[in-house]
């Protein structure tokens, strides 16, 4: 995919959270235990946040902090483990923005270049997209296959 069609994907995703799920109930949002709306739109959120944070180590070239290492541990050290559905889908969208303005910033051949591992920006971007769409098709299938 191109520049412009990842950005795009990366947008659309919002746009499709928005749609199909901020209008929604919490309490239709909450129910399903780990595999309700809410537990997914969890899961893209702390994807987003550890892909933005990792984004701007590589462009920046400074580490950020370790807040823990279980699965269960803050990314960002801000999220709490009640945060209604809205909430989460507005801190997905802060964490896109900001890996959209960096990517934004980019140039053509800071898409391409490598590094140790091997992986393009715009490889990782490919991968970004490509979860997008699995956590949305999970998210559509919980809300009834909308």
């Amino acid at each position: 995919m191109a520049q412009k069609e990842l950005i795009d994907s990366l947008i659309t995703t919002y746009r499709e959270l928005n749609n199909s799920v901020r209008r929604l109930p919490e309490e239709r949002l909450a129910s399903g235990g780990g595999s309700g709306v809410r537990d997914l739109v969890r899961r893209l959120r702390d994807h987003e946040l550890r892909f933005s944070q990792a984004l701007k180590e590589r462009i920046t070239g400074v580490e950020m902090p370790d807040f823990g290492d279980g699965a269960d541990a803050p990314v960002l050290g801000t999220e709490g483990t009640n945060d209604s559905t809205a909430v989460l889908l507005s801190q997905f969208g802060t964490a896109r923005e900001s890996t959209l303005a960096m990517l934004r910033g980019l140039g053509a051949d800071d898409w391409q270049d490598t590094t140790e591992g091997g992986r393009s920006i715009a490889a990782s971007v490919q991968q970004l997209t490509e979860h997008d769409r699995r956590q949305m098709d999970q998210i559509n299938s919980a809300l009834g296959g909308k």
